[in-house]
């Protein structure tokens, strides 16, 4: 019984007996081995602080800090302005691609327009009025596709064969109501909306001994049920101008449409050229030497040369 009361005494104490209190002398004062600890405690956290300040002020430098306080070069930076002027190099060479591109699609287009719209004007609007005026401009664009390589400045080349009606190179058409009998003098009319389309096929001659053909002159119009018409072919040319800066040129494949439009029905046809480019590899580019540009040249045959460049 007397040492179950002895423990229970001791248990029940306010003595400081658990954790770092028993670092504390007689009397509640801290002891020598409690000074020494509290001591190390303190200087292991204004270590760790200082160690963490100087991290966070060498993360925050500039490159010239960083190099000025430790010597090393900075790697990182050259690796950074590097990339950034590999991208933008990257982008410029697009751009200026890209440019190349737009400016000869829409030089050809422009060419088109003066090639197959009978008195074209730039910046006009083109439209006809009278039913002799849409035969003249349909039998003008298609005597001037048949008649492409001996007028055009540019070098082009037919595409026959599945673009258009039963594998012909050009495609007349028209579109018309199913039904349409309009009778203003009764203010009566009987239209069936549904669209019927019509259509010829025309190839090119094969040589330039062989005469054109002429059956799209037989083509007839239904005017009194008209919706529109459309002469579509396709032709293909070559951007050689990049070979200046010795790349390999494109070959591009042109689908142009000519739409006449008669929807409104007000007398008034309005004539458009729509002209789609798609681009594909040359199969079989031949290139020899290299662009030289700002050097006069000059063939064996030519007088002597000038200072103009040939």
């Amino acid at each position: 019984c007397q040492f179950h009361s002895s423990s229970k005494e001791r248990l029940l104490s306010s003595s400081a007996s658990y954790g770092s209190r028993d670092l504390l002398g007689p009397g509640g004062s801290p002891g020598p081995a409690g000074l020494l600890g509290s001591q190390l405690h303190r200087e292991e956290e204004e270590e760790e602080e200082e160690a963490l300040r100087r991290k966070l002020k060498y993360f925050f430098m500039s490159p010239c800090d960083k190099y000025q306080a430790k010597g090393r070069k900075p790697f990182k930076l050259g690796l950074q302005l590097l990339k950034i002027l590999i991208v933008t190099l990257q982008l410029v060479l697009f751009g200026l691609s890209n440019q190349m591109v737009v400016t000869f699609k829409e030089e050809n287009t422009a060419a088109f327009r003066h090639l197959f719209l009978k008195g074209y004007r730039d910046d006009a609007q083109q439209a006809v009025h009278t039913q002799a005026e849409m035969y003249a401009h349909i039998h003008h664009a298609i005597e001037q596709y048949l008649a492409l390589p001996h007028i055009s400045l540019g070098r082009y080349a037919y595409v026959s064969g599945g673009s258009g009606v039963n594998g012909s190179a050009l495609s007349l058409c028209q579109r018309y109501y199913r039904r349409g009998a309009i009778e203003p003098v009764n203010d009566t009319f009987d239209i069936d909306p549904r669209v019927v389309t019509d259509c010829t096929g025309l190839d090119p001659p094969s040589s330039s001994a062989e005469p054109p053909s002429s059956d799209y002159k037989n083509f007839t119009l239904l005017f009194y049920k008209l919706i529109n018409v459309t002469i579509s072919f396709q032709l293909k040319a070559i951007n050689i101008q990049t070979i200046i800066n010795n790349e390999i040129p494109d070959c591009y494949t042109f689908s142009i449409t000519i739409v006449m439009d008669n929807r409104a029905h007000s007398g008034k046809v309005k004539i458009s050229l729509r002209n789609e480019a798609s681009i594909e590899e040359c199969k079989d580019p031949n290139v020899s030497g290299h662009g030289e540009t700002g050097t006069p040249r000059c063939f064996v045959s030519c007088p002597p040369c000038s200072a103009e460049p040939v």
